[in-house]
């Protein structure tokens, strides 16, 4: 007999939270379709500690690392223009 689809769906789950992984929701406004959504840095730095919470500090040092190279290179750009 196949699964159902409540079925599937605790399977995939459970695999998900074997490999490490945990399931997050995200809401977002109704009407936001289309329209440009401004991040704030206290925003950016919430998602951030989400996004790399388990991560060694080799891979957050060279995630930073990379993150202000290119921050400094796009200062550079915009300052020859």
């Amino acid at each position: 007999m196949a699964m159902t689809s409540k079925e599937k769906n605790t399977a995939y789950r459970e695999r998900m939270y074997a490999a490490g992984y945990k399931q997050m929701r995200v809401w977002v406004p109704r009407d936001s379709e289309g329209q440009a959504v401004k991040l704030t840095r206290q925003m950016f730095s919430a998602h951030l500690e989400a996004l790399t919470a388990g991560w060694s500090k080799a891979k957050l040092s060279k995630l930073f690392s990379g993150i202000l190279k290119f921050i400094k290179e796009s200062e550079k750009g915009e300052g020859q223009k």
